[in-house]
């Protein structure tokens, strides 16, 4: 895998129209090729209890995000699809809900881009619109 510096920006449009939220968070992670994925990994909160461990698996068709931390989960994203994963916290589990509105990926040189936004639902309520952007550069080979 590829040593990256990454940003990860969300912009959260909730249901009951308030005001947009936005998250921009920098990190360090890695990169690699598999077949026709790009496999991102990074820890977000490294070294706290709100560390969370995220794996981005990026196809040319759909993305899958994986999450173990204080919330854990396995949710596929595909444009035009609802799918479903149980999401654990420490409150206990619920059901989540994606509605995939739409899904790029592009790559040059030694730089990335991922986006996808998606209507939300947890537990049958919905939450809002959301749009994540992750891109990421190269930085050097894992030693």
């Amino acid at each position: 895998m590829k040593r990256i510096q990454l940003s990860v920006e969300s912009f959260i449009d909730p249901e009951d129209g308030g005001d947009q939220e936005e998250i921009k968070q920098q990190m360090e992670g890695r990169w690699e090729k598999r077949n026709h994925h790009w496999v991102l990994k990074y820890t977000e909160n490294p070294g706290t209890p709100d560390e969370v461990k995220t794996t981005v698996k990026a196809g040319s068709d759909d993305v899958t995000v994986i999450r173990q931390g204080m919330v854990s989960y396995r949710q596929r994203y595909v444009p035009g699809k609802t799918t479903y994963c149980v999401v654990d916290t420490p409150g206990g589990t619920t059901e989540m809900e994606v509605r995939t509105l739409s899904y790029h990926r592009q790559f040059s040189d030694d730089s990335g881009r991922i986006q996808f936004s998606f209507r939300l639902f947890m537990g049958g309520d919905a939450m809002g619109r959301y749009q994540l952007t992750i891109e990421w550069t190269e930085v050097g080979e894992i030693t």
